[in-house]
């Protein structure tokens, strides 16, 4: 089957000028929903209990309206306490017109849940819907969506899965190993684009202008491998040189994020 191109997926809906997101239940203290989209991982959104159907709705505001075709959450408890969950959209503010972006899934990992789907037309209004009996009260770190952002083939070779642990190892006098501390996996993405047209590189200026520095979901390739979707960082350097001809440009992005 033949491979997909890499896509980021920074680009939301969610935070928007003149929009608001709302949640059915949040927890006392610092749980606040607009965490969601902070693209931090160092706090959350957490419900105040387990009633079902819960609900987190975008409203894009009068007269606007906004499209998706990707939608992803990370740092969540959905898989255990038997959650379904799906993202719906509306005319009307769900009152008769309510879609179903995608099937409603039942998550079975505690990693990155995922979905890209054909995008409909814009949509005023967009929500998640968390159904199911649940065993406790759902939380989540991040929770996004937006329009994708696919790239081009990449011109050099890449390992999608290149690691390093970030480790302190205890080494004895006599050179033995005396104990080890593993504090996380650290992933690593090099993509190079050579002789890149315009295009790509309107794309990755477009990306640099709006996110910069901030995380942001990366896919390597989505057809043969659709769960390798990660949370990732930019390299703080944006260089890409123009070659000879003026025109095309050598575009390369490097990546670094924890893994899960």
């Amino acid at each position: 089957m033949p491979w997909a191109k890499p896509k980021i997926y920074y680009d939301t809906m969610l935070g928007s000028t003149g929009s608001t997101l709302t949640a059915g239940s949040t927890a006392t203290g610092d749980y606040s929903v607009a965490y969601l989209y902070n693209w931090l991982e160092t706090n959350m959104w957490k419900a105040a209990n387990t009633t079902t159907p819960m609900y987190i709705t975008y409203d894009a505001g009068a007269s606007n309206t906004k499209q998706a075709d990707y939608f992803a959450i990370l740092g969540h408890n959905l898989n255990a306490i038997g959650a379904t969950v799906v993202l719906q959209y509306s005319t009307d503010n769900f009152a008769a017109d309510i879609n179903d972006a995608f099937t409603p899934f039942a998550p079975t990992v505690g990693t990155v849940l995922f979905r890209e789907f054909t995008s409909p037309s814009a949509k005023r209004y967009w929500r998640l819907k968390i159904t199911g009996t649940l065993s406790a009260a759902p939380y989540m770190t991040l929770c996004v969506w937006g329009l994708t952002v696919e790239l081009d083939y990449a011109t050099a070779s890449f390992d999608p899965y290149h690691q390093e642990v970030k480790a302190t190892t205890n080494i004895t006098h006599g050179g033995y190993v005396a104990g080890i501390h593993i504090q996380y996996t650290e992933r690593k993405l090099d993509l190079k684009f050579s002789d890149a047209d315009t295009t790509l590189y309107g794309k990755i200026k477009a990306w640099w202008d709006a996110h910069g520095l901030k995380n942001l979901f990366i896919a390597w390739e989505t057809t043969n491998s659709p769960t390798d979707v990660y949370l990732m960082r930019p390299d703080e350097k944006f260089s890409n040189p123009f070659t000879s001809t003026s025109t095309f440009r050598d575009i390369s992005l490097s990546f670094t994020g924890r893994k899960e």
